[in-house]
């Protein structure tokens, strides 16, 4: 039997489909808020600072995720310098790899052909293109859970394998673990099994070199969180049973959905290929049939997006990227379901084809007419006044109905097609219009996404902080907080609040009250806490900034007034807007507080003693 052959032409065209998707622009935009900000903060104070086991966000720990995917920022920003692109690059070379295995994948199992197919497919999802450009851990975890599943494939469709796949699938796993917890290791472990029940092969399991894949799995995992254990002790409990159990059975995260969450996300995040994927991947197999060793492949992929999409639909906290494992799956699926479409003959169209193309028609009306639609209820309108910035919602409309525009269009152009080509022609022209749909829209969208991106920013906030005579005074945020504003300041901020969730980190909210005592009893040791809001990360490396109580940033509501009096030459305050007036009955009445930059939703005020209050 012939060895596959090594197409450099195909991989050297997918990594330009990949530069153009995945690397294009990469650092034009700021780094949106809450995420990006404060993930870009965490990997920058880990290099400031020298610690590189526990993460530390605005001077605090910062322990809600684990360390891998701040080290890959950090050293970006190490190689780079600290900026927008070097951020965001790891996301995107993640997105290359997973882009990578998938080819690697469809090559495995549906042949040479499938594999520019799937991979293609794969990074032509609106879900993937976006998640491959931020600073989120979800396409670094993507990568490596798609690592492991690839081994295990191997393994178990090889009669022979090396013990490298093992320690591939399981050190994958380990990794994935410590990038973004439990779910790293658990979303593999589940589908094997999964695939394993469905296939009636749960005695293959002892196939796997369990004893070593455990030391693999253990020796990748265990060395970093024994020693964030050692620095927190507390690590091990957060991590395990508030940022894991109770997250997925409570809805303590306040980030819930309905059980049919993760169907417009399936609809709109595979965008176009989910209009083809079901009647596509499941044509000509019938239910019966998927224990048979031709169709083991389907099987394993069905396991694989079955397990995440019903995993995540029973968990109380939803979010779209949790989505994104599910796409390498469901890409292999339209691959498969395309090799029928290249493999028919001349005078035959799948109906699958046409229907999809049907659908599109379809979403692309029903997308122009909701937009007239909402736009004649007033409480529509006001919901999307309160959530979006003039600019964008005056951008945002007139692409939606461009959206609906093109998807029509894209829609009649691909029926027509199918009817009127034949032979060799009609796969590839039908192929490349999806494959161009979403990147069309997303293009059609980058104003509306630019104008997002600025309003939702702190970048343009703390540029005219730095610019201004006042950039030398502390930053605090009053009930409020902008998390890319340390980013972006190079120095952490203050926080008046009552609970420390504005800052959106659980273990800070978490260990609040706790660490309240701490910081009185260092203020009756010491009769004046240490103000850290005005220090270089040099300094707060020298100061030892990761052990500081959390008092030194996060500001007790009823301590407001006290520390204004303990800085005489002023200080910079945060607040939304509907908050002005709170702010100034709060501040002691022989100080002014002057307007100094208004935004949107927040303003920024300088609070200083009275010329007069200074000279009595």
């Amino acid at each position: 039997m012939r060895s596959p052959s090594f197409p450099i032409r195909q991989l050297l065209f997918l990594v330009l489909v990949a530069a153009i998707l995945f690397f294009a622009g990469l650092g034009r935009l700021p780094l949106l808020d809450p995420d990006e900000g404060r993930n870009a903060e965490v990997a920058r104070a880990m290099l400031a600072t020298g610690d590189w086991i526990t993460p530390h966000y605005n001077s605090l720990a910062y322990l809600d995720k684990p360390a891998v995917f701040f080290w890959l920022v950090a050293g970006s920003f190490r190689l780079l310098g600290i900026s927008e692109l070097a951020a965001r690059l790891p996301s995107a070379l993640a997105a290359l790899g997973t882009m990578a295995l998938v080819w690697l994948m469809a090559r495995k199992m549906f042949g040479e052909a499938a594999g520019s197919r799937a991979a293609i497919i794969w990074a032509t999802m609106s879900l993937v293109i976006v998640f491959s450009r931020l600073v989120i851990f979800d396409m670094t975890v993507t990568f490596f859970v798609t690592l492991s599943m690839l081994a295990f494939w191997k393994v178990s469709s090889e009669d022979v394998h090396s013990p490298w796949l093992e320690v591939v699938l399981f050190g994958a796993a380990g990794i994935a673990a410590i990038t973004k917890g439990p779910v790293g290791f658990l979303l593999p472990l589940l589908c094997i099994l999964a695939y394993q029940m469905l296939a009636g092969t749960l005695r293959e399991r002892k196939r796997l070199r369990w004893g070593l894949g455990i030391v693999v799995f253990l020796g990748a995992a265990l060395p970093w969180f024994v020693a964030a254990c050692v620095r927190n002790p507390d690590f091990a409990r957060y991590a395990f049973w508030q940022e894991s159990l109770l997250r997925f059975a409570t809805g303590s995260s306040k980030r819930g959905g309905s059980v049919f969450y993760y169907i417009p996300v399936f609809l709109a995040g595979l965008l176009p290929w989910s209009l083809f994927l079901l009647s596509a991947g499941l044509r000509h197999v019938k239910w019966k049939q998927f224990r048979e060793p031709s169709n083991r492949p389907v099987l394993f992929l069905l396991a694989w997006a079955g397990v995440i999409f019903v995993f995540f639909t029973i968990s109380r906290s939803k979010l779209p990227a949790y989505f994104l494992p599910a796409t390498v799956p469901f890409s292999l699926l339209m691959a498969r379901g395309w090799m029928e479409v290249e493999g028919a003959e001349a005078d035959y169209r799948p109906h699958w084809l046409k229907a999809g193309f049907a659908a599109m028609i379809a979403t692309g009306l029903l997308i122009t007419v909701a937009v007239w639609w909402m736009s004649q209820f007033a409480h529509i309108r006001d919901r999307l006044t309160e959530k979006l910035d003039p600019r964008t919602l005056a951008t945002a409309k007139p692409s939606m109905i461009y959206t609906g525009l093109i998807l029509t269009g894209i829609g009649v152009l691909g029926r027509d097609l199918t009817e009127r080509l034949r032979g060799r022609w009609c796969a590839p022209a039908a192929f490349a219009l999806l494959a161009v749909t979403a990147p069309a829209l997303l293009v059609r969208w980058l104003p509306a996404i630019s104008a997002y991106a600025n309003a939702s920013s702190s970048k343009g906030l703390a540029r005219s902080i730095l610019a201004s005579p006042e950039r030398d005074l502390p930053v605090v945020g009053f009930y409020y907080f902008r998390t890319g504003l340390p980013y972006y300041l190079r120095r952490p901020v203050g926080l008046v609040t009552a609970d420390g969730g504005q800052m959106t980190s659980n273990y800070q909210a978490s260990h609040f009250s706790e660490t309240y005592a701490a910081r009185h009893a260092q203020e009756r040791a010491t009769q004046s806490p240490p103000d850290i809001t005005t220090q270089s990360p040099s300094s707060l490396q020298a100061n030892g900034a990761p052990g500081l109580p959390f008092g030194s940033v996060l500001i007790d509501p009823a301590d407001f007034a006290p520390r204004l009096l303990r800085s005489p030459q002023g200080t910079l305050v945060l607040v939304r807007n509907p908050q002005v007036q709170l702010l100034m009955e709060s501040v002691p009445p022989d100080y002014s507080v002057t307007g100094q930059w208004t935004e949107w939703q927040d303003s920024i005020w300088e609070v200083r003693p009275n010329v007069a209050s200074k000279h009595q």
